[in-house]
């Protein structure tokens, strides 16, 4: 891990191959318990917060592992469900 220092209104470039723009963090505030960041990024490009993140990816790994027949009989008891309910 690289760890850099920098003051409000300074920035770090990041530059990838492949993207001709690099994406920039600018710091835009220090706070007591909080750092405010802006990101300068190239349009289609992906930014999360890392919670969402490693939630999003747990999610497409738990549907790509789940067998197509136990979604099936998941749907029809929801549906089962529904009809119950009208």
């Amino acid at each position: 891990m690289l760890i850099l220092s920098r003051k409000p209104n300074e920035s770090l470039i990041i530059e990838m191959e492949g993207l001709d723009e690099p994406v920039e963090i600018i710091v835009a505030d220090i706070g007591a318990n909080q750092v405010r960041l802006g990101l300068q990024a190239p349009e289609g490009c992906k930014i999360w917060r890392k919670e969402l993140y490693q939630t999003v990816q747990y999610n497409k790994q738990a549907a790509s592992s789940a067998s197509a027949a136990g979604v099936r009989g998941m749907a029809s008891r929801l549906k089962g469900q529904d009809d119950e309910g009208s």
